[in-house]
């Protein structure tokens, strides 16, 4: 009768849970510097791209949503103040989450990052790529038209309140 040698299952599964372990650990080691990576080669792509073909190259070539290109491009452009912030907290970027290295390079004096006008801004950028994406013919009635509605809306913020008797 030959020799078999039965394996312990909970033995197994400890060799591979350590082994998920350390592949995790080695892709977070390396998140942050290949978000930045890919951030550059972006900022690069779309200098070439130019306007107006910057979003449909994103989508057809790189497979990549615009928010996930913005958050890599903003790593490469902050890189250095990142960098700097780290060394300033003792902490290396293998140590960071892409959320955590997004805050670091975060100007916290920026008021157009909290609040109302935060929000105000964010409309803002989201009204103008919708115009954009509106014919030639259809965009410049509808600026007009939001530039009315928009005077109107801050000369109704501007009107003293009148007191009652």
């Amino acid at each position: 009768m030959a020799d078999t040698v039965q394996l312990n299952p909970l033995a197994e599964l400890a060799t591979r849970i350590r082994d998920y372990h350390k592949q995790v650990e080695d892709a977070a080691k390396n998140l942050v510097q290949k978000a930045i990576a890919a951030g550059s080669a972006l900022l690069d792509a779309k200098r070439q791209v130019g306007h107006g073909g910057w979003l449909p190259w994103l989508k057809n070539e790189c497979k990549l949503l615009e928010r996930t290109a913005q958050r890599y491009m903003e790593l490469a452009e902050g890189r250095s103040k990142l960098e700097q912030r780290l060394r300033d907290k003792s902490v290396t970027m293998s140590d960071l989450t892409l959320n955590q290295a997004l805050q670091l390079i975060k100007d916290p004096n920026d008021k157009g990052e909290v609040g109302d006008l935060g929000k105000y801004e964010k409309a803002k950028a989201t009204l103008i790529k919708k115009l954009q994406r509106l014919s030639p013919e259809d965009v410049e009635e509808a600026a007009t038209r939001t530039i009315a509605e928009l005077q109107e809306a801050v000369a109704a913020v501007k009107k003293p309140v009148s007191k009652a008797a």
